[in-house]
């Protein structure tokens, strides 16, 4: 299973419509970019 890290603009979408058409499983959790969420510790360690 994909987990797909995203914030909820046009582009991070684009990805997320990819996946739901392709029928591929996945889980989608969602990044507050504006609460700067993509810089803590948790995010850093996947995805450096």
């Amino acid at each position: 299973m994909i987990k797909f890290y995203f914030h909820p603009s046009p582009n991070p979408l684009k990805g997320a419509l990819y996946l739901e058409e392709t029928g591929e499983p996945y889980e989608l959790v969602g990044i507050d970019t504006r609460k700067g969420e993509q810089h803590s510790e948790a995010f850093k360690a996947i995805n450096p």
